[in-house]
């Protein structure tokens, strides 16, 4: 797999730059929106010049949108100079969730949504040794969940509530579990009393009572975090306890949008909970993963309420501690057809399948441009977009490698 260092100079060679004018504005290193970086598309068939359009991707695809960030955005905007010359913009979103702000977003700036899986790519390029690993380093496991829980304010403040409820029902001591009772926002202490706190009444007294119990985080591996660790796992650790626990990125907004954490306890050849924003397990499931309901309820996927949601997951947690070693080994025996399932599928069909939906989503907008499909209506501009089925077939090929 191409690595995700060079993610956006691969798409734009392949794909942004097969048209005049083209320009590709992204950002980097992973995980900030701190700076920007431009390609620019090699200036070739100079008899098009006269056709004043000029194709810009921009790629905000790395973390889930929120107002800020849709400013953020705004700010890359690429302008021409000569006010009294301008040439017609086609702007394409280049971005990796599904939510009703991106496409309000995408609608009044008049962009076209250029959607795809980004968290797929990076977890094939950070995790690619695992699939070189001898099975038997696979079978070990001294807990029954590994639980890690980095940010802990604004949208991640759901994971207070989560362990606090870990913490209430005296299930620490059967997981590997962390808890960094501050990060860059603040203190856990400070979110409580944030009038944006997203957590409800009932999860403010929850964790006000239990989160008060700590006099230092819970830590698995490091007391000092980095947003590096995402690509740097070790195996022992994942394989430490039979379940993971996987709190996502997104948990309070309505979105379907998923990182390279869900993708941990597949490459370790493990089952695992999702915590995350309603429908996500669904959305995994839709690109031919298996999961986990015939051992543990999976309804907290269909729980609208986030704190019901948090509190059906616990009843799962505290069910699996309440089992005995035997029958966690048993458990995990019977699960292994689904392990070796979902392992295989990453490295394989996986990536077959988010390459061909990266391309084919590419060339469907291109076809909505050449439509017109925007209040802009660039059918007018006289150019087509247009890249050969053969073309589109040999890229899928080369980015499937």
């Amino acid at each position: 797999m191409f690595s995700l260092d060079r993610f956006y100079h691969i798409l734009h060679d392949n794909l942004v730059s097969q048209f005049n004018n083209a320009h590709s504005r992204f950002c980097y290193p992973f995980g900030t929106y701190e700076v920007s970086g431009l390609l620019i598309s090699n200036e070739k068939n100079r008899e098009f010049y006269h056709l004043r359009n000029y194709f810009h991707c921009y790629f905000f695809d790395q973390e889930p949108y929120y107002d800020y960030s849709l400013e953020l955005i705004k700010k890359s905007y690429y302008t021409y100079k000569d006010s009294t010359d301008r040439p017609n913009f086609i702007n394409i979103l280049a971005n990796s969730e599904k939510s009703d702000l991106k496409k309000d977003f995408i609608k009044s700036e008049s962009f076209y949504d250029w959607y795809y899986f980004f968290h797929g790519f990076a977890a094939l390029d950070w995790y690619r040794d695992f699939q070189y690993m001898n099975t038997s380093s696979f079978n070990r496991f001294n807990k029954v969940f590994i639980c890690y829980n980095h940010l802990i304010s604004k949208y991640r403040s759901y994971r207070l509530h989560l362990v606090s409820n870990l913490i209430d029902q005296d299930l620490i001591k059967h997981g590997h579990v962390s808890l960094f009772l501050k990060d860059t926002e603040g203190t856990w202490q400070e979110e409580l009393v944030d009038p944006q706190c997203l957590l409800d009444t009932r999860a403010k007294l929850q964790v006000q009572k239990s989160i008060s119990q700590l006099s230092a985080p819970l830590i698995i591996d490091t007391d000092t975090p980095c947003g590096s660790m995402s690509a740097d796992v070790n195996l022992s650790d994942l394989t430490s306890a039979l379940w993971h626990v996987v709190t996502e990125t997104v948990y309070f907004l309505p979105k379907l949008h998923l990182t390279e954490k869900i993708f941990k306890p597949i490459v370790a050849r493990r089952p695992f909970i999702l915590v995350a924003a309603p429908g996500n397990l669904a959305y995994l499931k839709s690109y031919g993963f298996r999961t986990f309901d015939r051992w543990i309820d999976e309804s907290y996927d269909d729980e609208p309420d986030h704190y019901i949601r948090i509190e059906k997951i616990t009843a799962e947690i505290a069910r699996l501690c309440s089992m005995s070693p035997a029958q966690l080994n048993q458990m995990h025996a019977e699960m292994q057809e689904v392990l070796d399932y979902n392992f295989d599928h990453f490295y394989h069909d996986f990536k077959i399948t988010i390459v061909n939906e990266l391309v084919d989503n590419f060339a469907g907008v291109l076809g909505q441009i050449n439509n017109g499909r925007i209040p802009n209506n660039h059918s007018r501009h006289h150019q087509r977009f247009e890249l050969s089925p053969e073309y589109l077939v040999e890229v899928k090929k080369r980015l499937s490698k």
